[in-house]
C-alpha cells in the first residue's frame, strides 16, 4: 500500500496540472494559439535552461558507477532501435510514428525519475540519477530530433541523412544548451566562481528551469481532446504499453542477467526511474518544435502518466520481492 500511495503522490500533481490545462481551454481562458506559444517557450527557453542547469551543476563524480551509466546508454540506444523497427512495420501515419517511437525511449527522467529514485534509493540513488540525467537527457534529445527527421510530416520534404540533418540537429536549442552546459562543466571552477559571486545568475536560471514542468503539463492538458482519444485508442495503447511494459521488461531482464558483471547494487532505484517512468512531459514541446503531432503526444503523456501509478507499484513490489531494493 505504501508503494501504491507513493506512486500516486508522485504522479497526481502532474495529472492535476493536465486537468487544469484541459479546463482552462474548455472555459476559453486559454486557446490553442496560446498553447502553441507556450510549447514554443518550453522548447526554446525552459527546456534548454533546464538542461544547462543539470549539466553545469554536476560535482559528485566519485559516486558514479560508470558501468551502469554505459549500460543505461546502450539500453536507451537499443530501445530506440527496437522502437524504430517495430513502429516502421505498423500502418500508423507519418505524424503518429515518430511520437510512438519517442515514447519508447523518452521517459520522465527528471520530473518523476528524480523523486522516485530518492524515495526508493536514498541520496546515493539521487546522485546517480543526476549523473544519468546529464548523460541520457541530451542523448534522448538527439534521438528525438533524428526520429522526427526520419518521419517528417506530410508538408515537409524528408531530409537526407547527410549535411542537412546534421546541421539542423546541431542548430536545435536542446543540443546547443547541452553544448553550453558541457562548457560550464569543463570550466567548473570558473563557473562556480561566477555563481557564488553573482547569485542572481543561478537564481534566474533556477526560476526559468522551474517553469518547464508546470507549463509543459498545463500545455499537455490544454491540447488533449478526449474525443480524439477514442479514435486513437489503438495508437495510444501501443505507446503506453511500449513505455510502461515492454521497455522495463526488456531492460530489467537484461540487467538482471548481467548483474554479476556490471554490479547494479545501489543503482536499481535510478534504473527503475529511468526505464519505468512514464513518457516525458517535455516530449510534447519537442514534438511541437519538430513539427510533429503534439496533440497526440499530449495523449501519450497523459495516459502513460495515469497508468504509471499501477505499473510503478507493480515494478517496485517485484524488485523488493526478489531482494533488489
Amino acid at each position: 500500500m505504501d508503494n501504491l500511495l507513493f506512486a500516486f503522490n508522485a504522479l497526481a500533481p502532474l495529472l492535476g496540472l493536465a486537468i487544469l490545462g484541459y479546463f482552462l481551454r474548455r472555459k476559453r481562458i486559454v486557446n490553442e494559439e496560446f498553447i502553441g506559444y507556450l510549447n514554443r517557450y518550453i522548447f526554446v527557453v525552459a527546456l534548454p535552461v533546464l538542461i544547462f542547469q543539470t549539466m553545469s551543476s554536476l560535482d559528485d563524480w566519485d559516486l558514479v558507477n560508470w558501468s551502469v551509466v554505459w549500460f543505461a546508454t546502450v539500453m536507451i540506444t537499443v530501445v530506440t532501435i527496437i522502437g524504430f523497427l517495430f513502429i516502421r512495420l505498423t500502418s500508423q501515419p507519418n505524424n503518429i510514428k515518430p511520437v510512438l517511437m519517442q515514447a519508447f525511449f523518452r521517459g520522465n527522467f527528471i520530473i518523476v525519475g528524480i523523486p522516485l529514485a530518492l524515495r526508493i534509493g536514498g541520496l546515493e540513488a539521487l546522485s546517480m540519477m543526476v549523473i544519468l540525467n546529464a548523460v541520457l537527457y541530451p542523448l534522448t534529445n538527439f534521438y528525438s530530433i533524428v526520429t522526427f527527421r526520419l518521419w517528417p510530416n506530410e508538408h515537409k520534404k524528408k531530409p537526407q541523412l547527410t549535411k542537412d540533418l546534421i546541421v539542423s540537429t546541431f542548430k536545435n536549442p536542446l543540443i546547443i544548451s547541452f553544448g553550453v552546459g558541457l562548457i560550464a562543466l569543463l570550466f567548473q571552477s570558473q563557473w562556480f566562481w561566477v555563481t557564488e559571486n553573482a547569485v542572481f545568475i543561478p537564481d534566474t536560471i533556477g526560476l526559468v528551469a522551474a517553469t518547464a514542468t508546470p507549463m509543459a503539463m498545463i500545455a499537455v492538458g490544454g491540447q488533449v481532446k478526449l474525443e480524439r482519444a477514442r479514435d486513437l485508442s489503438a495508437s495510444i495503447a501501443i505507446g503506453v504499453v511500449g513505455r510502461l511494459v515492454v521497455v522495463p521488461t526488456f531492460v530489467f531482464t537484461v540487467a538482471i542477467l548481467l548483474n554479476d558483471w556490471i554490479g547494479f547494487e545501489g543503482s536499481w532505484a535510478p534504473m527503475i526511474a529511468i526505464f519505468a517512468s512514464p513518457v516525458a512531459v517535455a516530449s510534447v514541446a519537442i514534438t511541437k518544435g519538430l513539427d510533429g503531432d503534439d496533440e497526440f503526444a499530449s495523449q501519450i503523456v497523459l495516459w502513460s502518466t495515469a497508468f504509471a501509478v499501477i505499473s510503478l507499484f507493480v515494478i517496485v513490489v517485484l524488485f523488493r520481492f526478489i531482494g533488489l531494493l
